[in-house]
Protein backbone atom coordinates (compact mmCIF):
# COMPACT_ATOMS: atom_id res chain seq x y z
CA UNK A 1 0.00 0.00 0.00
CA UNK A 2 1.44 3.62 -0.88
CA UNK A 3 1.22 5.58 2.36
CA UNK A 4 -1.24 8.85 1.49
CA UNK A 5 0.82 12.02 0.22
CA UNK A 6 0.36 14.71 2.94
CA UNK A 7 1.67 18.08 4.23
CA UNK A 8 2.43 19.11 8.18
CA UNK A 9 2.12 22.50 8.80
CA UNK A 10 4.06 22.49 12.54
CA UNK A 11 2.02 23.52 15.44
CA UNK A 12 -1.67 23.81 13.54
CA UNK A 13 -4.29 22.14 14.49
CA UNK A 14 -4.08 19.08 12.71
CA UNK A 15 -0.41 17.99 13.81
CA UNK A 16 -1.96 15.02 11.70
CA UNK A 17 -1.43 16.97 8.26
CA UNK A 18 -3.41 17.71 5.86
CA UNK A 19 -3.72 14.91 2.52
CA UNK A 20 -2.66 16.72 -0.61
CA UNK A 21 -5.67 16.69 -3.03
CA UNK A 22 -3.48 18.01 -6.07
CA UNK A 23 0.09 17.51 -7.29
CA UNK A 24 2.14 18.33 -10.42
CA UNK A 25 5.46 18.07 -11.20
CA UNK A 26 6.60 19.63 -14.51
CA UNK A 27 10.02 20.40 -16.52
CA UNK A 28 11.00 23.48 -19.10
CA UNK A 29 14.05 23.91 -20.76
CA UNK A 30 15.16 27.64 -20.33
CA UNK A 31 18.56 28.64 -22.41
CA UNK A 32 19.79 25.24 -22.02
CA UNK A 33 19.15 24.62 -18.28
CA UNK A 34 16.24 22.25 -16.97
CA UNK A 35 13.92 23.81 -15.21
CA UNK A 36 11.47 22.70 -12.44
CA UNK A 37 7.76 23.88 -11.04
CA UNK A 38 6.16 22.23 -8.54
CA UNK A 39 2.32 22.69 -7.75
CA UNK A 40 0.76 21.27 -4.78
CA UNK A 41 -2.97 21.64 -3.37
CA UNK A 42 -4.32 20.13 -0.25
CA UNK A 43 -8.01 18.74 0.68
CA UNK A 44 -9.64 21.49 2.78
CA UNK A 45 -7.85 21.01 6.56
CA UNK A 46 -10.66 20.12 8.25
CA UNK A 47 -11.05 17.34 5.51
CA UNK A 48 -10.27 14.39 7.84
CA UNK A 49 -11.54 15.72 11.29
CA UNK A 50 -13.34 18.71 12.11
CA UNK A 51 -12.46 20.94 15.40
CA UNK A 52 -15.38 21.71 17.08
CA UNK A 53 -15.49 25.29 18.65
CA UNK A 54 -18.05 26.08 21.20
CA UNK A 55 -20.33 28.84 19.71
CA UNK A 56 -21.37 30.40 23.09
CA UNK A 57 -17.86 30.63 23.97
CA UNK A 58 -14.84 32.88 22.23
CA UNK A 59 -11.95 31.26 22.19
CA UNK A 60 -8.38 33.21 22.68
CA UNK A 61 -6.07 31.47 20.76
CA UNK A 62 -2.22 33.02 20.80
CA UNK A 63 -2.35 33.40 17.44
CA UNK A 64 -4.04 32.70 13.50
CA UNK A 65 -1.61 29.77 13.39
CA UNK A 66 -3.51 28.16 16.29
CA UNK A 67 -7.07 28.77 15.39
CA UNK A 68 -9.18 26.38 13.57
CA UNK A 69 -11.66 28.58 12.59
CA UNK A 70 -9.49 30.97 10.75
CA UNK A 71 -7.92 27.69 8.77
CA UNK A 72 -11.51 26.92 7.86
CA UNK A 73 -11.60 30.17 6.44
CA UNK A 74 -9.00 29.84 4.03
CA UNK A 75 -9.86 26.38 3.19
CA UNK A 76 -7.11 24.47 2.17
CA UNK A 77 -3.45 25.76 0.83
CA UNK A 78 -1.96 25.91 -2.29
CA UNK A 79 2.06 25.99 -3.03
CA UNK A 80 2.65 26.24 -6.17
CA UNK A 81 5.57 28.06 -8.32
CA UNK A 82 2.89 28.07 -11.28
CA UNK A 83 -0.73 29.09 -9.95
CA UNK A 84 -0.02 32.80 -9.79
CA UNK A 85 1.99 34.65 -12.33
CA UNK A 86 4.62 33.27 -14.67
CA UNK A 87 5.81 31.44 -12.36
CA UNK A 88 9.49 31.03 -11.22
CA UNK A 89 10.36 27.14 -10.57
CA UNK A 90 14.15 26.41 -9.91
CA UNK A 91 17.19 25.75 -12.17
CA UNK A 92 18.00 21.81 -11.95
CA UNK A 93 21.02 21.44 -14.14
CA UNK A 94 22.23 21.66 -17.93
CA UNK A 95 19.71 20.15 -20.28
CA UNK A 96 22.98 17.91 -21.63
CA UNK A 97 23.37 16.89 -18.33
CA UNK A 98 19.18 15.88 -17.47
CA UNK A 99 18.84 12.49 -16.45
CA UNK A 100 16.53 10.20 -13.80
CA UNK A 101 20.34 9.14 -12.56
CA UNK A 102 20.96 12.38 -12.69
CA UNK A 103 18.33 13.73 -9.95
CA UNK A 104 18.09 10.73 -8.02
CA UNK A 105 19.12 11.96 -3.81
CA UNK A 106 19.00 15.35 -5.77
CA UNK A 107 18.51 18.05 -3.01
CA UNK A 108 17.98 21.46 -3.93
CA UNK A 109 17.42 24.46 -1.76
CA UNK A 110 14.90 27.22 -2.86
CA UNK A 111 14.88 30.99 -1.93
CA UNK A 112 18.01 30.61 0.82
CA UNK A 113 18.02 33.27 1.78
CA UNK A 114 14.43 34.53 0.80
CA UNK A 115 14.61 37.44 -1.55
CA UNK A 116 13.64 40.67 -0.23
CA UNK A 117 10.57 41.06 -2.10
CA UNK A 118 8.59 38.42 -1.11
CA UNK A 119 6.31 38.36 -5.30
CA UNK A 120 9.99 37.52 -6.48
CA UNK A 121 9.90 33.91 -4.46
CA UNK A 122 10.34 30.82 -6.48
CA UNK A 123 7.12 29.88 -4.87
CA UNK A 124 3.54 31.61 -3.75
CA UNK A 125 1.61 30.38 -0.97
CA UNK A 126 -1.95 30.57 0.09
CA UNK A 127 -2.48 29.42 3.49
CA UNK A 128 -4.11 31.82 5.77
CA UNK A 129 -4.11 34.21 3.08
CA UNK A 130 -1.79 34.73 0.40
CA UNK A 131 1.36 34.29 2.64
CA UNK A 132 4.79 33.92 1.88
CA UNK A 133 7.24 30.57 1.64
CA UNK A 134 10.98 30.55 1.15
CA UNK A 135 14.13 28.73 2.84
CA UNK A 136 12.70 25.02 0.58
CA UNK A 137 14.58 21.87 0.73
CA UNK A 138 13.37 19.23 -1.82
CA UNK A 139 14.70 16.28 -2.08
CA UNK A 140 13.95 13.87 -5.14
CA UNK A 141 14.36 9.78 -4.36
CA UNK A 142 14.31 7.85 -7.35
CA UNK A 143 11.88 4.27 -7.08
CA UNK A 144 14.47 1.67 -8.52
CA UNK A 145 14.08 0.77 -11.59
CA UNK A 146 11.18 3.32 -12.25
CA UNK A 147 11.08 7.38 -13.96
CA UNK A 148 8.80 7.77 -10.36
CA UNK A 149 10.25 9.30 -7.26
CA UNK A 150 9.13 9.87 -3.70
CA UNK A 151 9.71 13.85 -2.95
CA UNK A 152 10.20 15.16 0.25
CA UNK A 153 9.09 19.09 0.63
CA UNK A 154 10.22 21.21 3.45
CA UNK A 155 10.67 24.89 4.33
CA UNK A 156 9.38 28.07 5.71
CA UNK A 157 6.49 30.17 6.13
CA UNK A 158 5.59 33.34 6.68
CA UNK A 159 2.40 34.95 7.79
CA UNK A 160 2.64 38.04 5.24
CA UNK A 161 -1.60 38.33 4.57
CA UNK A 162 -0.88 40.03 8.17
CA UNK A 163 1.54 42.22 7.60
CA UNK A 164 4.25 39.29 9.03
CA UNK A 165 7.22 38.29 7.15
CA UNK A 166 9.28 36.37 9.50
CA UNK A 167 9.70 32.72 8.33
CA UNK A 168 8.55 31.13 11.50
CA UNK A 169 6.52 28.80 10.23
CA UNK A 170 7.65 25.05 9.40
CA UNK A 171 6.05 23.18 6.37
CA UNK A 172 6.60 19.50 5.10
CA UNK A 173 5.05 17.16 2.05
CA UNK A 174 5.85 14.06 1.59
CA UNK A 175 4.86 12.26 -2.04
CA UNK A 176 5.09 9.12 -3.65
CA UNK A 177 5.55 7.45 -6.40
CA UNK A 178 5.20 10.66 -8.15
CA UNK A 179 5.94 10.25 -12.73
CA UNK A 180 9.42 12.35 -13.69
CA UNK A 181 8.27 14.97 -16.29
CA UNK A 182 9.34 14.83 -19.60
CA UNK A 183 11.91 17.17 -20.76
CA UNK A 184 10.94 19.03 -23.78
CA UNK A 185 13.79 20.67 -25.40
Amino acid sequence: MTPQDRIHFAGNPWPEGHPIAEFRWTASVRDGIVWFDLHLRSADYDAEREIDEPEDEEIDYPSDWDAPNVWNNYHRCTLSSTNWGDGNGFAVCPVSDFSLARIDGLEVRVDEPPPEDTEDNAFHIYLLGHDAAAHHRIRFDRIAGTDRFNIAWTGKIALAYTGDYEYKYDFAAHLHDVQAPRILA
